[in-house]
């Protein structure tokens, strides 16, 4: 059988569960998932393999309205996704109004030149009776293909896989079998100790938090690892920190025990918090942390 690959970019609102569809097809972590919105930052690849298939998935940042410099370098890694894909998802919550979220897709990649199908996730949180009235609605020539998964219940991934291989128009293998994704530790090591600020804080600084990896020696057995957490606020750093460092201590323990498991090696894990006025809309600044233009 001949060898197919090719670039998959999965697009959508906030909170339709891009990353977790994409952990999901890998059973690997490769995207942190959270239940807060704009979780996803930087466009990730994901590879999937099969003896005769390799799919690069490209999860994307979630869909919103530009407010910051940072907004604006998300907003622009999905343009870039999306520009020069043999496929794109149009991922949707089919728990939700599917037609609005239709609506604001279709109006941004509409003028996209790759094929696209409609994917309406979570529909282990519906019912039939309630989302296919507004499929019947929402048929548009547009979509090669509508597709009803669960990422979470893993249903109808393989079906989605299998719809997908037709669209596949190289033959080259672009990532060896032991890659999984085109990040580097210190991107997952930053996006991991993340995650679990945002699992853990439910105030709305998450957004406003972002990971420094300034550190990372192997000591012997043990991989020592120092971080900074930047913050826009010193009330911020009092919350995170927490009542005699005990927010701290929490992530840093979540993040060490997961990142133990990932990076199979024992972890000593420094968490270090500084405030940094507005650093979403400081170039220099978001370049240090890591969001670079030119590494979109």
């Amino acid at each position: 059988m001949e060898f197919k690959s090719g670039f998959v970019a999965i697009v959508g609102l906030p909170n339709v569960g891009k990353s977790t569809l994409v952990n999901a097809l890998l059973k690997k972590k490769v995207s942190i998932v959270t239940p807060k919105p704009q979780t996803t930052r930087n466009k990730v690849m994901a590879v999937y393999n099969e003896p005769n298939t390799q799919i690069v998935f490209v999860d994307t940042p979630g869909v919103h309205k530009s407010k910051s410099t940072l907004d604006k370098y998300m907003e622009k890694s999905i343009e870039i996704a999306t520009s020069d894909v043999d496929l794109i998802l149009l991922m949707v919550d089919g728990s939700k109004v599917l037609y609005e979220q239709v609506n604001i897709l279709l109006n941004k990649f509409k003028n996209c030149k790759a094929p696209m199908f409609l994917v309406v996730n979570k529909i282990d949180e519906t019912s039939i009776d309630i989302v296919y009235p507004q499929i019947e609605k929402l048929q548009n020539p547009i979509f090669k293909e509508i597709v009803f998964i669960s990422a979470t219940k893993r249903k109808n991934l393989d079906k989605l896989i299998d719809l997908i291989k037709p669209y596949l128009n190289d033959n080259i293998k672009y990532f060896s079998e032991d890659e999984y994704s085109d990040k580097n530790n210190i991107f997952l090591i930053s996006e991991i100790i993340r995650e679990k600020a945002l699992y853990l804080i439910q105030q709305e600084i998450p957004h406003g938090i972002a990971i420094k990896v300034e550190k990372i020696e192997k000591n012997g057995t043990i991989l020592n690892i120092a971080c900074t957490i930047f913050c826009e606020k010193q009330s911020h750093k009092a919350i995170i920190i927490g009542k005699d460092g005990s927010m701290i201590k929490l992530i840093g323990q979540k993040a060490r025990m997961e990142l133990e498991k990932i990076l199979n090696s024992k972890i000593y894990l420094e968490l270090w918090v500084k405030v940094k006025e507005n650093w979403r809309d400081l170039p220099s600044t978001l370049q240090d942390i890591g969001y670079d233009p030119k590494d979109i």
